[in-house]
């Protein structure tokens, strides 16, 4: 599927939104406190590097 408009450089606003939600969902997910054992901690810490990645694509 062919894009119909180019992608738009994102202003420092829109930066910045983004980036309270995003530490709005990490906050979320990580609030309750987790023991370094847990499997849900160990879960974390596996998608912590592609969300990472992720925001770095879209903040540039």
């Amino acid at each position: 599927m062919a894009r119909t408009k180019p992608s738009k450089q994102l202003s420092q606003d829109e930066i910045e939104r983004f980036l309270v939600a995003a530490e709005a969902l990490h906050k979320s997910i990580v609030g309750p406190l987790l023991a370094y054992h847990s499997e849900h901690y160990q879960a974390l810490r596996e998608v912590h590097g592609p969300l990472l990645k992720s925001i770095e694509t879209i903040t540039g």
